[in-house]
């Protein structure tokens, strides 16, 4: 069960995701994007630069609705990066968050003492070995999926928000219901996985349902969590978590870093071998939480989120609170901290060189030359490029210089065995370039038109008017001098200007028309013959015919107009 993918009936094969994503997790198929679980680390990146806003999320929130409508004690675990969002508000969420429905209200900051405590421990380890911290789910993914080689360097310590999830279970009861309300997509993959927290909804969801309720944050007085620790509210600030291990002294080097180009760098010097006896705090999101993949889209920068957040904290130092409670309570229920990382990883599979090659043929690389490496189609290098086509996760047209190459290839082809004349006028009314049926047409000779003004050829007043007034004209019928006849179209292109002719030589079937006409003029003369001569005819038996020589006359005369009328001929 995934909680991220694409709308296929909204994505546009614009390939953004794919430039971004940097685990290569995204595959397309028939131009359509899709996300890859076995590869996905769920760091969110997609999902920022789609301009479609494609992006699918799995929500959990209806569940959290059923929940609360339920008899179930409903828990919420509050990341402490909320206050980064709410700012001057913070006070209120607790009493927001019982208004909307919830039973308890405590942040997830209680748990963090004995997790900073293991991480000490490694801290001080005699060994050279390096050791990454556990907080970051997506981190936690990006190791078991794409770096199997070092999962033992990651603390084997389960996250904060999952032995919060635990300590709730054991405090209200296995029965009540526990939802994370945070900053991270991540943490609904790994709650899935978990069994210790029901639902997670993200801080971006929680604002959009508190417009939907008729819940007003504005009108609402403060209140206190049911739990919270004062001391470790600034753990969502990058390095934060770095400074409450140090301590005073470590004998590890501490390393904070934030943002997945980063970390990926990191990641790849560890599995080199080109740092020891360093423990590194890793954070897939630039800025950490406070950048988190989870974080409402409201322009707000992460400076001004951070403020918030060191606000909020000193404010609530202020107050008088045993802020050691939490750690001595949480420790009496003895919940199992170990966690044990796995090799999920699933490689692709590596063609040789010959497969490489014939690949990048069918993309138009005959050459090394040829390997621009643009990176458009999300690939770094056109030979990786050309590993993800073996491998069935990209397609041969999403290189665009190929396919740009391709389709004036076929636009040379449509230009130059078209029967239409077609010419491209520039805006100073010269021949930029005839395509061969109008040369022949016009009897010159191949690539010779080009430079020539248009009024050698053509009514330079036509194509004058066009530009000046930029009106086009649209199946226009002309005779020139030469009595060949045609129907023309010309186009101004405001953009890039220039003028397009097409035209179509009807020459011969006006040649035939007039022909038809003739022949048609010719039997109705015939038509008026038979009628002077029944006339004559009837002048002279007058007597015999009486009536009927008038009704023959009528009725050739009918027939005479029908056919005139018809054919429009006056």
């Amino acid at each position: 069960m995934w909680y991220t993918n694409f709308n296929k009936n909204h994505c546009r094969s614009c390939y953004a995701c794919v430039r971004v994503c940097p685990v290569n997790a995204i595959k397309v198929k028939n131009g359509q994007a899709q996300i890859m679980e076995e590869r996905c680390i769920v760091c969110g990146e997609c999902s920022k630069v789609c301009p479609q806003k494609n992006k699918l999320i799995k929500s959990e929130l209806s569940k959290v609705k059923q929940y609360i409508k339920s008899d179930s004690k409903v828990v919420a675990s509050v990341a402490p990066s909320f206050s980064s969002i709410f700012g001057n508000d913070s006070k209120k969420i607790p009493k927001l968050l019982r208004r909307l429905g919830f039973d308890y209200i405590e942040e997830t900051v209680v748990s963090i003492d004995p997790i900073i405590e293991k991480y000490k421990i490694y801290a001080n380890k005699d060994d050279k070995n390096n050791y990454i911290t556990s907080f970051c789910p997506a981190m936690n993914n990006l190791i078991q999926k794409h770096y199997p080689l070092i999962k033992e360097n990651l603390i084997p310590v389960i996250s904060p928000f999952i032995y919060h999830g635990r300590i709730l279970k054991k405090k209200y009861g296995e029965d009540a219901k526990v939802v994370f309300i945070g900053p991270c997509l991540a943490k609904k993959a790994e709650a899935y996985y978990e069994n210790s927290v029901d639902a997670v909804i993200t801080f971006g969801e929680l604002k959009k349902w508190i417009k939907s309720s008729n819940v007003k944050l504005e009108s609402l007085s403060e209140e206190d969590f049911d739990e919270t620790y004062k001391e470790k509210l600034l753990v969502s600030i990058v390095g934060e978590t770095s400074n409450f291990i140090k301590d005073n002294y470590t004998k590890k080097e501490i390393i904070a870093v934030d943002g997945i180009e980063d970390s990926i760098k990191i990641l790849d010097a560890i599995q080199d071998k080109r740092f020891t006896n360093t423990l590194f705090e890793l954070n897939v999101c630039r800025h950490g939480c406070l950048g988190g993949s989870g974080m409402p889209t409201d322009g707000v920068t992460y400076y001004e989120r951070k403020i918030n957040l060191i606000n909020y904290a000193k404010s609530i130092k202020e107050k008088n609170y045993d802020y050691s409670k939490p750690s001595t309570e949480i420790l009496e229920y003895k919940i199992n901290l170990d966690k044990e990382f796995e090799n999920l990883s699933c490689p692709l599979k590596e063609p040789n060189e010959s497969e490489i090659m014939q690949i990048l043929n069918s993309m138009g690389k005959n050459k090394k030359s040829d390997e621009l490496n643009c990176g458009v189609c999300g690939y770094s290098t056109c030979r990786e490029k050309a590993v993800a086509v073996y491998n069935k996760i990209a397609e041969v047209d999403m290189c665009l210089p190929f396919m740009r190459q391709k389709a004036e290839n076929l636009s040379d082809v449509i230009f130059d065995s078209t029967p239409n004349l077609i010419g491209l006028i520039d805006e100073n009314l010269d021949i930029i370039q005839f395509n061969p049926a109008a040369e022949k047409f016009f009897s010159i000779q191949r690539g010779f038109s080009k430079g020539m003004p248009i009024i050698m050829y053509l009514d330079e007043d036509t194509f004058k008017n066009v530009k000046d007034k930029k009106t086009n004209i649209i199946r226009e019928k002309i005779t020139l001098e030469n009595n060949r006849t045609l129907i023309q179209t010309i186009i101004w292109l405001e953009e890039n200007n220039v003028i397009i002719w097409i035209a179509d030589d009807i020459t011969k079937d006006e040649n035939i028309e007039k022909k038809l006409q003739k022949m048609k003029v010719d039997s109705i003369n015939m038509a008026q013959e038979v009628i002077n001569k029944q006339m004559m005819v009837a002048q002279e038996i007058a007597s015999l015919l009486g009536e009927t020589t008038a009704e023959t006359k009528v009725t050739l005369t009918k027939l005479k107009k029908l056919i005139l009328e018809k054919e429009g001929i006056n």
